[in-house]
């Protein structure tokens, strides 16, 4: 998936003594999204999300009303800042300020800013959630058992014209199945209904570079990169 999960976001954002809470808000950032577009209080016709206020304030109706802060009250707790995820959230894009305490959401999932710890930390998170599926089923002895893995390529290569039309082929296939699972996630792991296996699923488009695969290869052999 092109984002962080609730998972990945558990990733160190700073060193030291701010790192819990770095950790804290961008896992808030994630879940606030995930309640913007579940909560039906939050949702209108057709289950669009709402623009909302950012306070009760801008409402007129007290704590109860539909507003930015008391969605990141529901979702990611009474001591979260929710300035500090908003901040967050317009950093990456994810919410746009549209003026006179309007918000609005853009996006189903939060990605941390290029280049930033969190970033880095979902790279990890990936590359390490990739090599255990392999690894289980390397060990599997049963056709049929092991965890999902699948690969699909294009068996005579793709021109450039062609590359710029599979991305978007799959960006937008890929958004909608990730958005299903998220959905069935939704249902069956929430705080009502919890359990102790962390599991999801991963999707990501890779291109071959002809170099790196001559060295990769050359390394599996034992003679050494260039």
């Amino acid at each position: 998936m092109a984002g962080m999960t609730a998972l990945q976001v558990r990733g160190v954002r700073t060193a030291g003594a701010n790192a819990n809470t770095a950790l804290n808000y961008s896992l808030a950032a994630s879940e606030v999204l995930a309640g913007w577009h579940s909560d039906v209080l939050y949702l209108g016709p057709y289950g669009l999300v709402l623009d909302i206020p950012i306070s009760p304030e801008a409402t007129g109706r007290g704590s109860d009303s539909r507003c930015f802060e008391n969605l990141v009250e529901k979702y990611a707790g009474p001591n979260v800042s929710a300035s500090i995820v908003l901040d967050a959230l317009l950093k990456a894009g994810a919410v746009q300020n549209l003026g006179n305490g309007i918000v609005r959401c853009v996006a189903r999932t939060y990605i941390a800013e290029r280049l930033s710890p969190e970033n880095i930390q979902e790279f990890a998170e990936a590359v390490h959630n990739v090599v255990g599926t392999m690894a289980v089923n390397l060990k599997r002895t049963v056709r049929g058992t092991g965890l999902l893995q699948r690969t699909v390529f294009a068996d005579y290569g793709l021109t450039e014209e062609d590359l710029a039309k599979f991305n978007g082929f799959i960006r937008k296939t890929g958004e909608k199945f990730t958005e299903e699972v998220d959905t069935w996630f939704s249902k069956h792991s929430n705080k009502e209904k919890q359990g102790p296996i962390k599991t999801g699923i991963g999707l990501y488009h890779y291109v071959e570079n002809d170099d790196d695969r001559e060295d990769y290869i050359k390394l599996l052999h034992g003679e050494g990169a260039k």
